[in-house]
């Protein structure tokens, strides 16, 4: 009967001894197996002795959750070129735009001269007045009368003053360009100046 129990008890021993061996649990000192903690049946939702893999990072050594893994950084767009601005010895530059063109002068009138033929001072001794016209746009604009002689003083000053007044009325009061004090002289001039308008057509 002792050889039995004993048998019996070193055949527990040692089954306790490899359990013990594979699971890490050594045999509870004293006597027997009656400390058999590591043969107790698995844990709840888990393999006996193996880690709980849902545990958290924070109480013991539970699978680290996986992590995104970064992907390829995107590529900085390349800096464009600025535009090269317009001006001398750019190459493929914007071209400024050209200034309006100034508005072109208006164009001088044309003018012509029209001479009208000598007119004879009735008194012997004066000579003949001839009268040069000049028109411009189809006015006149400036009158020159010529003595071709003179033993008469006041001709000296009505020939000037008969260019003016030719200017100014040969339109308006033709009878109006008369020097006083040279009434023959006067109307020489006013014959004269009669036929150098009919030549200009004026």
């Amino acid at each position: 009967m002792r050889r039995a129990t004993a048998a019996l008890l070193g055949t527990v021993a040692g089954t306790a001894l490899l359990v013990g061996a594979k699971y890490g649990t050594s045999p509870a000192s004293g006597a027997g197996i009656s400390n058999t903690s590591s043969l107790a049946g698995p844990a709840a939702g888990g393999e006996p002795g193996m880690p709980d893999p849902t545990a958290g990072s924070g109480g013991g050594a539970g699978t680290p959750s996986p992590t995104t893994a970064p992907g390829p950084a995107t590529a900085s767009p390349a800096p464009t070129a600025a535009k090269a601005t317009a001006g001398a010895g750019t190459t493929g530059g914007t071209a400024a735009p050209a200034a309006p063109a100034a508005p072109a002068a208006p164009a001088a009138p044309a003018c012509t001269t029209a001479t009208g033929s000598a007119a004879s001072v009735s008194k012997p001794g004066i000579g003949a007045v001839t009268v040069t016209i000049k028109v411009c746009g189809g006015a006149m604009s400036s009158a020159s009368g010529a003595l071709s002689q003179s033993n008469w003083s006041k001709n000296t000053s009505a020939i000037p003053a008969l260019n003016t007044m030719a200017v100014q009325y040969y339109k308006t009061g033709f009878s109006q360009i008369h020097y006083s004090g040279a009434s023959l002289t006067s109307a020489a001039y006013q014959a004269s100046l009669k036929v150098a308008l009919t030549k200009a057509g004026i």
